[in-house]
């Protein structure tokens, strides 16, 4: 598939850009987690039903998978319409009403079923994922420490209300970094998949409350292992929470500093453009470079999140102005970045999150929210509207916001 929209803003080696459109075709691919609306494990003679799903489904005395529906209900396999009882062999199509299609595999009485949207991804509007800048000094050298045989530990799953679990946790890793050594949990919350779920100093502004993944090799303990933070993921509850109960971080797995790698948030928003047949917009631009215009718009709110007031600067036109809707005016480009300068003493962290960007030649309207810590402790989010204008160049030369301030704990 085409380069993935996985933002990072950095040239990164040809082995992370691989890894990225391998990313983006587990979240978004024919099989993407982006689209799976309903799964379940299925062990056992009762019968097991899915939300949404028409069937029951069950392991038969040979251990086969089986599911029973009526010919109304609309349940297919292999092409051919359920009446009654069928067999659902490892592997085969599954198909069901409202378009939704299915996938079934195991063996032995012990069956893991997914069943998949098509349409899922371009309803929700789901572009790509924003991470940070590649940057190498976050790859380290692991190794894998063995953990006392069959242990497991109590984590918290993402259910409504929250659940525990007992999953087992086989080794441990062990990691340097800044000259301080980490001993993180592995999970095998899934046969033979390792996962780290870790928390650190970025969750709740910079990155999401919950923590990231890092998932690793199946390797004996003692082996070593590149840990690459670049490589930190979203866990898979964003695409869908109602579907994906992950664990939560494991007791000790927090990491105290602030780990500036990796994937930091969905991105969620589509083109308004002509067609590609379509002439030139009305400053002379191809409508193809909206995506570049939007990774533009991006840009200059992560410069201000680094408080890189320079690059955020040499994003714009020497002419650009800025209006906000709180009656103070337009500013210049100069004087906007010199405020925002002025009041940043206050703030100890800041997350833009972009949820939603819809382009045409030469603009950009974007929706974001601000998660906002300040120094004395306090948490709030700034829920904004902004328009940016640009130039032939691709230089910012208008920015008009709408934005509101909520403080933490208010539902308003």
């Amino acid at each position: 598939m085409a380069e993935p929209p996985i933002r990072s803003g950095r040239r990164a080696p040809a082995d992370h850009d691989a890894w990225r459109r391998e990313r983006w075709e587990e979240i978004a691919g024919t099989h993407g987690k982006a689209k799976v609306v309903a799964n379940a494990g299925i062990t056992g003679h009762a019968p097991h039903t899915l939300p949404g799903v028409p069937g029951a489904w069950r392991t038969g005395g040979s251990g086969a998978l089986t599911v029973t529906a009526t010919a109304a209900d609309g349940v297919r396999v292999d092409g051919v319409t359920v009446d009654g009882t069928a067999e659902v062999p490892a592997g085969c199509s599954l198909e069901f009403p409202g378009g939704l299609v299915g996938l079934a595999g195991g063996a032995n009485g012990s069956y893991g079923m997914i069943v998949l949207d098509p349409g899922a991804l371009d309803r929700s509007g789901l572009s790509g994922v924003d991470a940070y800048p590649y940057d190498p000094s976050w790859v380290f050298e692991g190794r894998y420490r063995a953990a006392p045989e069959g242990r497991r530990i109590e984590v918290e799953r993402l259910t409504t209300p929250r659940s525990t679990e007992a999953i087992l946790a086989p080794v441990d890793l062990v990691v340097t970094v800044g000259g301080t050594e980490y001993v993180l949990a592995v999970l095998e919350d899934f046969p033979g998949q390792r996962l780290v779920v870790f928390t650190d100093e970025t969750n709740g502004t910079a990155t999401p409350d919950i923590g990231r993944w890092l998932v690793l090799p199946l390797l004996e303990a003692g082996s070593t292992l590149t840990v690459d933070f670049n490589r930190a993921t979203l866990s898979h509850h964003h695409l869908n929470p109602a579907v994906f109960v992950c664990p939560l971080s494991p007791p000790g797995n927090h990491l105290p500093l602030r780990v500036e790698a990796g994937e930091r948030a969905l991105i969620h928003g589509r083109a308004l453009q002509p067609p590609a047949t379509a002439p030139a917009g009305p400053h002379g631009r191809n409508p193809d470079m909206s995506q570049d215009l939007k990774d533009k718009a991006a840009d200059y709110l992560r410069a201000l999140e680094n408080r890189d007031w320079e690059g955020a600067r040499a994003l714009c036109a020497a002419t650009a102005t800025v209006w906000h809707h709180d009656g103070k005016g337009e500013e210049t480009i100069e004087e906007n970045v010199e405020g925002m300068r002025r009041r940043i003493g206050s703030i100890a962290s800041m997350r833009y999150e972009i949820t939603r960007q819809l382009s045409a030649p030469g603009e950009v309207l974007q929706q974001h929210v601000v998660h906002v810590a300040t120094t004395d402790g306090a948490h709030g989010q700034v829920h904004a509207a902004v328009h940016f204008g640009f130039d032939e160049a691709g230089l910012i030369t208008r920015i008009e916001e709408y934005a509101n301030f909520v403080p933490a704990g208010r539902g308003d």
